[in-house]
């Protein structure tokens, strides 16, 4: 507006709610010439505003682009983490269950082992006493025949009567 020497430049502010798009437009063109500064001689006051909106529009077309595209980056920078963060879990698990198998296979071998040894322990006893049953056979029959040669030697030395109290009447 002209009031004599001053000059006012009437910008209305943009309200996202309000839209001065046709209805019919599927999206806003952009051109790529720059938009024509607010014409300070004109004394329409909504060219002017149009003109200014239209700039401001594209402006925030562009903003709203640039956040879609960072919330878009932030959504896959999430999902990257989640990813990673499942198949860390993924790969602890298996971890754990590895040290579980590789453990019980331990425990398994250690009590094969141990039974193995005790098995070897009985093998021995038995032999063992194996041996000692044949040394006390061995002694008892040594035994038996220095007592069969001394009956015969007491025998002999008694005589033909076999008594030995008859020799010494």
């Amino acid at each position: 507006m002209n009031f004599g020497s001053i000059k006012i430049r009437l910008v209305l502010p943009f309200y996202p709610q309000f839209s001065f798009r046709d209805p019919n437009m599927s999206a806003i063109a952009k051109s790529t010439s720059p938009v024509a500064p607010v014409a300070t001689e004109s004394r329409d006051w909504t060219k002017a505003s149009t003109l200014e909106l239209q700039s401001g529009s594209e402006d925030e077309s562009d903003v709203l682009n640039a956040k879609a595209k960072e919330r878009r980056r932030r959504k896959q920078v999430k999902r990257e983490e989640k990813q990673r963060r499942e198949e860390a879990e993924r790969r602890a698990r298996e971890e754990a269950e590895a040290r579980a198998r590789e453990q019980a296979e331990a425990e398994q071998k250690a009590r094969e082992e141990a039974e193995r040894q005790a098995c070897e322990q009985a093998e021995k006893d038995r032999v063992e006493v194996q041996r000692r049953a044949a040394e006390v056979a061995a002694r008892q029959r040594v035994l038996a025949q220095e007592a069969l040669k001394k009956r015969a030697r007491e025998e002999l030395e008694a005589g033909p009567s076999g008594d030995r109290s008859d020799n010494a009447r």
